[in-house]
């Protein structure tokens, strides 16, 4: 999970980021993808107010509460997360009508579902997830994405990481003769850069 903690009218906490990391790492369980996470925590006078956005997989989910005590308005919130959370996946459910005997059971069983591609690389199945249509090695890869680097600097490449919700940025490194590089962001807001060697 990529969480963002930003404090407001009040000094940042190293307690208050690892409770909201901890508390929000439980909704992982819900959401297949990775979870990227920004809190906002304010103190007004007496009110303490968490408000936290959820984005996984173009899933966006955002709530907020205000009470006496800023641990108290992080568990609320997330609370009212999972409550939406599980209200998206039961819809979901519902779109997608009765459940095979596949998926009573468990398993993915995607061989005679008819695919087509979408156009951006992915495959789409008719339930609406994507899948590899001959995937090697048997493994349950559910999406793939083909991502067309472009030639950033550094600075630029941080540029656009702040304005992106996936976390990284894929591109190819002006600065370090042309190489392919990801720029992420880690837990705690830190920064990593991955060069890829030739």
């Amino acid at each position: 999970m990529q969480l963002t903690v930003t404090f407001r009218h009040m000094e940042p906490s190293e307690k208050l980021k690892e409770y909201s990391h901890d508390k929000l790492a439980r909704l992982e369980k819900y959401l297949d993808a990775v979870i990227d996470a920004e809190a906002v925590l304010t103190v007004e006078k007496f009110r303490h107010r968490a408000e936290v956005l959820i984005v996984s997989d173009g899933l966006k989910i955002k709530a907020e509460e205000e009470t006496e005590d800023m641990y108290a308005a992080l568990d609320m919130v997330v609370d009212k997360l999972e409550k939406q959370i599980k209200r998206h996946r039961e819809k979901l459910k519902a779109h997608k009508g009765g459940a095979g005997p596949a998926a009573k059971r468990g398993q993915r069983d995607h061989a005679d579902r008819p695919e087509h591609s979408d156009g951006r690389g992915h495959e789409a199945l008719e339930d609406g997830r994507e899948g590899l249509a001959g995937a090697d090695g048997g493994l349950p890869i559910d999406r793939r994405q083909t991502v067309r680097p472009e030639p950033l600097t550094l600075a630029e490449a941080g540029a656009r990481l702040s304005a992106t919700a996936t976390g990284q940025v894929i591109f190819i490194n002006t600065e370090d003769g042309g190489r392919l590089s990801i720029l992420r962001q880690v837990f705690g807001g830190r920064l990593e850069l991955v060069t890829i060697a030739e």
